[in-house]
């Protein structure tokens, strides 16, 4: 066996030992549902109430946190242009590394820079993917296990806002997306060593825009399969997260208007999985269809299509039989997900919501652009149990890990717990 296969081995031995049952692993949670198994989680917080310890970063960033093992992991960039990756004590939010992977600055909206894709871990190392198509893996120490650029390997990431989506850590694979105005893929790489499991072009001839995702995977696991679900370029597809063959399809998820970039990602839960058409000044829609399908499939296919209370950022998230979504002006909405009914829509921001509703505990915490998080009872009728405010900017998405929340703005990173 080759030295890099048996540090790949060794790497990937203790994995499964670092992972504790309730641990938030990447984004939206271990496979990218936005759903916490947590319990007792915080209804309220500020900087005077259950507020455990604060940090500031040493640059900014989108990405959110991830908490494994005792520990954090954040990423920023700092002004130099540095990509840093960050890994925190959980208990005191004290630095245990920080770790300078490159530097590097591509096209990329002034809302956010390089370090919008939140990483993933194992619960002992770390996974990262910057804007740049800087992707590595860091061990323990912080130390650099192996390092990939597939922006200087496959090609420069072209797209009118940067890039965004998150990499997806499962079954010793790294999956990573590249979708834009140009060859576009989805690629899984070995986590241990960051060689090519397999590679799949997603170039399907959207228009435009319409080419561009910011969309993360997400895996929907059933009894006899698994699938990798990727939104983007008008379509929707599972793929077998072994291999990369398509396993069913969805296309036509056109937007009604010149701006048909995929932001939010696809939700999945409760035998349905959801896709949405960009919801750009509220004229997109969202689509269901049921898991475990197979082939291409046709209109027929859809359970359910609604509009008007389609997002453009933020990401649904399927929780009790319900969706839950928010729009960028800061309506939300429950949804039947069985039949796309409408069971309440209520305004609960002004507007500036980016980022996308997370669940748990009975609870979906709806949090705006000002880091203010509103916290609802879970059910078909609307029950407001708390109001928090930070007011601070903030794109990253809340953290629910052994009965605290931690919450990443432009200034700080903070742990709130009952």
């Amino acid at each position: 066996m080759s030295t890099g296969k048996i540090l790949g081995a060794m790497l990937l031995a203790g994995a499964s030992a670092g992972i504790a049952r309730g641990d938030w692993t990447g984004w939206r949670g271990n496979d990218g549902l936005g759903v916490s198994i947590e319990r007792n989680l915080p209804v309220h917080w500020s900087r005077t109430n259950g507020l455990a310890w604060t940090t500031v970063p040493p640059g900014r960033g989108a990405s959110s946190p991830i908490v494994a093992g005792g520990r954090i992991w954040i990423t920023a960039q700092t002004p130099d242009t540095a990509m840093h990756v960050i890994a925190y004590s959980q208990k005191d939010g004290s630095v245990i590394w920080d770790q300078t992977l490159a530097k590097g600055q591509a096209k990329s909206h002034q809302l956010h820079n390089m370090a919008t894709p939140t990483p993933s871990t194992d619960g002992k190392n770390s996974w990262v993917l910057f804007g740049t198509g800087d992707v590595a893996c860091l061990d323990a120490d912080g130390k650099i296990v192996w390092h990939r650029e597939l922006g200087r390997e496959y090609g420069a990431y072209h797209a009118n806002h940067g890039f965004g989506s998150s990499p997806l850590l499962s079954g010793g694979k790294l999956y990573v997306p590249w979708m834009h105005q140009g060859p576009s893929y989805v690629i899984a790489l070995d986590a241990a060593t960051g060689t090519n499991v397999w590679k799949i072009d997603r170039t399907l001839g959207a228009r435009e825009e319409g080419q561009d995702s910011y969309s993360s995977p997400l895996l929907v696991r059933g009894a006899d399969r698994t699938d990798l679900v990727v939104a983007g370029a008008e379509a929707l597809t599972a793929y077998d997260p072994s291999t990369g063959a398509a396993i069913w399809s969805l296309g036509g998820i056109q937007a009604p208007h010149p701006y048909g970039r995929t932001i939010a990602g696809p939700a999945a839960g409760d035998g349905r999985v959801v896709a949405v058409a960009s919801g750009f000044q509220n004229r997109g829609y969202m689509v269901a269809v049921a898991s475990g399908k197979s082939g291409k499939l046709a209109e027929s296919d859809r359970a359910w299509t609604i509009t008007r209370y389609a997002p453009d950022c933020p990401t649904p998230v399927v929780y009790g039989g319900r969706v839950y979504t928010i729009r960028d002006d800061g309506n939300a909405s429950c949804i039947d997900a069985s039949t796309g009914e409408v069971k309440w829509q209520e305004r609960l921001f002004s507007a500036d919501v980016k980022v996308s509703p997370v669940a748990g505990d009975g609870k979906v915490y709806f949090t705006s652009g000002r880091a203010n998080c509103v916290v609802v009872r879970a059910g078909d009728t609307l029950e407001v149990l708390g109001r928090n405010d930070l007011d601070e900017t903030t794109l990253s998405t809340p953290t629910f890990v052994g009965g605290a929340v931690y919450l990443r703005t432009e200034k700080g990173l903070y742990a709130f717990r009952n």
